[in-house]
Order: structure tokens, then C-alpha cells, then sequence
């Protein structure tokens, strides 16, 4: 009942307790910060700038931050993390907490404040730790450590051995060598769980390098991978064997610096080999299953629409996925689908990320603006890297690397995808126009091209948005009703839920005033009446809101 959530909030059920002027502070703070997300994804640039241009400006004379970007420590709870500091190498080890250990009693901030300070400003940071937490399992079963026999070791460091003998090294010793940290990959664990001849996708990549930068223009995303129109070229994907991969993998990072091989660069990427696994287990296969879920998403990254809506709504796909490649090779520059977040954990390996920094919406006169406008971060073992939305990177596995990688949608980037979205439709419609072919009412037509080109419509977004706010207001509901909303659970979960709400209705009423909002949902529904009826839920949905937003200023 959306309505009594929003009568209550707003005093018709002041009596129920006694803290109703703490939840309009509340509600007032966070409709407050809603109004701001311009202003706060600027500052979050130019901070960003004013650190790079310290880390980079010969004529800077005091020593700056190593890196442009924050590196933060994560508690073994999962959710309270403090600022590690200017970001300094660490060994390899991926138990390696001592800075933090060293530190003196540091002052933890909790998952909101972890959104506010990124996810709202869209900077991206370094997180260490959640492989204590979330990351915990799927660390314990996809690691392996490496112990060197004396035989396998000299065989490893002779450089003399000739490049047929490389060919012809066997399994056991190409998983040893291929390792440079002390850990490696258990592909035992992916030979049993998931099968030597299950087919997996491996991307070929047909140009350019392996994986290695050719010149400054390269690594400044010019001419890397790019057609002679400046568009991104596809990689040819192939089917191959988990068998195949696996021996194919290792030599690839062995030989990733010699010249004289060959070897097309392959890499594994958009696996989506979580809901491989849980379909193998719905299907109450014979074949071993691993115990599910193999991790958990950290609570900095929750209230995923995207993923969300997927799996309830959806025949299944997700924007989970598992990346597994050799030494050299890379994704290039881009940025992610649909405008969305993204977060990457290493389990096993070491991944060089270049960012490019966006221009503020607004650069000012008075703004220190470094020349240079990417900056290098290497990720190593047992790291996540928070990618924001619309920031162009590209990655390169310095050695064999296995990741998980969500790409994610919230309230904070739900503008930006509206704007990707808005993008394609405009897209679709010049298209359609130079064929003069489809009728002008014939939605579905371009539903169907828009579904085609970015995995999502123009139904899916506005379905997506609507029943994430009614879900929101019934959790705001809850928490309100919390005998101690100065609890930190119970206040912030207000002030994140109002926050929430608060950006989802701009973006929402800007769907509500497109063309033909109701003939879309009603082509792709199949029904005028359910039509209809979410359109009337969408409007009392913005009217309720409309309410939360009518609290007295304190």
C-alpha cells in the first residue's frame, strides 16, 4: 500500500511514534542531496583533477599522492571501511593488510557514507578487505597456492630452454610456472565444477597488439582497436573447449613476450558462469555442484535495478560476468553498457586499469585541470576496483588473472542510462527513417532494435524504474516504523531509500512526458488494460512522492 506508506511519513500517522520531526530531518536531507548530484559528480571530478595534477605537475614542489584516487580498507564485516591514504605498492601477497594494521584506531564510516563519497560522486576508488567477506568463499575455492619444486623452479628460470620445448611442456608444469605471485588459479576446482569439455567464450582478438601498448598514442586510447571511423571493432568470439582454454591460457602468459609467437590473443571475458552453475544446479544435474552462492555482492553496490529486474522479470540474463585471461591480454577503451556502474575483484592475478578522466559538466576559469587526463592503476590479487558511470578505461592482465565483474545500475547513474537510453531511441528513429519501411506505430519493431543494440527498452526502463520506487516507499515505510530510528540501520536506511526515490522520480517524470509512453508499454504488455493500469501506478507513485517532499524544513 504505497499510499499509507507516504500518509505515514508524512504525519497522517504521527501518532505511531514519537520521532516524526527525525524522519522529515531525514527526508528533508535527502531530497536535499538528490537536488545536488550535478554539483556532487563535479566536485568529484575536479577533486580527482586537482590530485592528478599533484601527482603529475613538475612544478609542484611538495611530494602528492602516488595516485588520484582513494584507496579504502573494508572490515571483515563487509560494510565498515575507512580511507587507507595515499595509495602506495603493496607486495603481492593477498593477505597483505599490514598498513592497515598499522594504523591508529581509525574512524569507520558504513556503507551510505561509502555511496555518498563515490557512488554518488562517481570517482572510482581501490577497495581492500572483502576477501575476508564477501569475497571469502569464492577466494578459498578459485585460489591455489604454488609450491615450487627445486626441478619445476629451474626449469622455469632457464632461458635457454628453446621455444619447442616450451610447446611441449606438460599441464602440471605450465599451471606452475604461469603463477608469478604465489597464487594461483585452482582450474582443478573449474576442471570438476564446471567440465574439461564444456564449451566457454573466448574472445579473439584479430588487431592490434597482444595486449601491449605500441606507443604513447596507444596508451592514450588512440588507434587501440578503433576502425578507421573511430569505432570500437568487434573481437570475434569462439567456442571453445574449458579443456582447450585452460592449456591455451598458460601459454599464452609464458609467451607473452616473445616475439616470435604467433598465438592469436584470446581471452575469456562475459562468462556468465554463475548462472551456468545455478542452472546446472536447478537441473539437479548428477555432476558435482559447488555450494551456491559462491559470493555475495558487497552492500556498497546493492539496490542493483538492472540485475534485479532481470532475474525476476526477464528469461534469465544478467550483467554478471567471469573474466579469465593470460599475461597480455586486454579490454580495450571503452566505456560500460548503458551508462552503468561497474565493480571488478581480482581473485587470482594482476590487472593494469587506465582511466580517462571525464570534463566537469561546468569547467571553470578558477579549476585546475591537469594536461595529462588518465592516471594507471594496478590491481592486484584480492582487490575490487569501483568504476563509475561514463568513464572510459581500458585493462590489461599483467599476468594469467581470473575476476568477477558486475556491471549495475542504481539511482545514482539511473539519469545517465536514461540518457544512453534517449540516445539509441533517437538512433533507432533516424534508422528506421532512412528506410522508410516500418510504420511510425509499429513500437515494437523498435523496442525489438533497441533490445538488439543495448539489451534494454524503452518498456524494461520504465517497468524497472516504477517498481523500484514502490519497493523503495515500502521500505521506507519499515524503517520509519523502527523503534530507534537514530539507530544507525534505521536511519540511514531512510535517508538512503529517500535519496533513492528522490533521484528515480526526476527521471521518471521525464519518461512519463515522452510520446506514445502508454502505446509502447501497451505493444510490448499485449494488453491495453495493464497498460493503462501502470501508467495510473506511475503517476500515484509520483504523487506520493510529491508528499515526502512537503516535510518542513527544521
Amino acid at each position: 500500500d504505497v499510499s499509507a506508506s507516504a500518509g505515514i511519513l508524512t504525519g497522517n500517522g504521527r501518532s505511531q511514534y514519537d520521532q516524526q520531526n527525525y524522519v522529515q530531518q531525514l527526508l528533508q536531507s535527502a531530497w536535499l542531496a538528490s537536488q545536488r548530484y550535478q554539483e556532487e559528480r563535479d566536485d568529484g571530478l575536479q577533486d580527482v583533477q586537482k590530485r592528478l595534477y599533484s601527482c603529475y605537475n613538475p612544478d609542484t614542489t611538495a611530494p602528492g599522492p602516488s595516485l588520484p584516487i582513494d584507496t579504502v580498507y573494508v572490515q571483515e564485516d563487509g560494510s565498515s571501511w575507512d580511507v587507507i591514504g595515499p595509495r602506495k605498492e603493496r607486495s603481492d601477497n593477498c593477505d597483505d593488510n599490514k598498513g592497515m594494521r598499522e594504523r591508529e584506531t581509525p574512524e569507520w564510516n558504513d556503507a551510505y557514507q561509502f555511496k555518498q563519497q563515490y557512488i554518488s560522486r562517481n570517482v572510482p576508488c581501490v577497495i581492500r578487505g572483502l576477501d575476508n567477506s564477501h569475497f571469502a568463499e569464492i577466494s578459498n575455492q578459485w585460489r591455489s597456492k604454488v609450491h615450487h619444486s627445486d626441478d619445476t623452479t629451474s626449469g622455469g628460470n632457464n632461458q635457454s630452454r628453446s621455444q619447442e620445448n616450451i610447446k611441449k611442456v606438460n599441464e602440471n608444469e605450465l599451471e606452475s610456472r604461469s603463477s608469478l605471485n604465489g597464487t594461483k588459479i585452482n582450474t582443478e576446482w573449474f576442471r570438476r565444477f564446471v567440465g574439461n569439455d564444456t564449451l566457454v567464450p573466448v574472445r579473439i582478438d584479430n588487431f592490434g597488439t597482444r595486449g601491449v601498448f605500441n606507443n604513447e598514442d596507444d596508451q592514450k586510447g588512440e588507434l587501440n582497436g578503433l576502425d578507421e571511423e573511430g569505432r570500437a571493432q568487434e573481437c570475434e568470439t569462439k567456442q571453445m573447449k574449458l579443456t582447450e582454454w585452460i592449456i591455451r591460457c598458460q601459454k599464452q602468459s609464458l609467451n607473452v613476450d616473445d616475439p616470435t609467437n604467433n598465438m592469436q590473443s584470446g581471452y575469456l571475458k562475459d562468462w556468465h558462469l554463475v548462472q551456468y552453475l545455478s542452472k546446472k544446479q536447478n537441473a539437479h544435474s548428477i555432476e558435482p555442484s559447488p555450494f551456491l552462492p559462491l559470493y555475495t555482492t558487497p552492500i556498497f553496490f546493492d539496490r542493483d535495478l538492472l540485475n534485479n529486474f532481470l532475474h525476476r522479470y526477464s528469461d534469465g540474463g544478467d550483467y554478471k560476468f567471469t573474466y579469465w585471461g593470460p599475461a597480455g591480454s586486454q579490454t580495450r577503451l571503452h566505456s560500460d553498457v548503458l551508462h552503468s556502474f561497474s565493480w571488478s575483484y581480482n581473485v587470482v592475478g594482476k590487472k593494469k586499469w587506465i582511466f580517462h578522466v571525464p570534463t566537469c559538466h561546468e569547467e571553470g576559469d578558477n579549476q585546475i585541470i591537469s594536461e595529462k587526463r588518465y592516471f594507471e592503476v594496478i590491481q592486484h590479487t584480492g582487490e575490487a576496483i569501483f568504476v563509475p558511470s561514463t568513464w572510459k578505461h581500458e585493462v590489461i592482465n599483467l599476468e594469467e588473472t581470473l575476476s568477477i565483474n558486475h556491471n549495475w545500475i542504481t539511482s545514482a547513474c539511473i539519469d545517465q542510462t536514461w540518457h544512453c537510453l534517449l540516445l539509441e531511441i533517437a538512433a533507432v528513429e533516424k534508422e528506421l527513417s532512412s528506410w522508410d519501411v516500418i510504420p511510425k506505430d509499429d513500437f515494437e519493431a523498435r523496442e525489438n532494435m533497441l533490445r538488439g543494440c543495448i539489451g534494454l527498452d524503452f518498456t524494461m526502463f520504465t517497468l524497472m524504474v516504477v517498481l523500484e520506487i514502490v519497493e523503495l516507499l515500502h521500505i521506507l515505510f519499515d524503517c520509519a516504523n523502527k523503534d530507534n530510528i537514530a539507530h544507525q540501520d534505521g536511519r540511514y536506511g531512510i535517508e538512503d531509500c529517500a535519496f533513492s526515490i528522490f533521484r528515480l522520480e526526476i527521471v521518471l517524470m521525464d519518461v512519463m512526458r515522452q510520446p506514445n509512453m502508454v502505446l509502447r508499454l501497451e505493444v510490448m504488455l499485449d494488453s491495453q488494460l495493464y497498460a493503462l493500469e501502470f501508467n495510473e501506478l506511475a503517476n500515484e507513485a509520483i504523487k506520493h512522492i510529491s508528499l515526502l517532499k512537503q516535510v518542513p524544513i527544521p
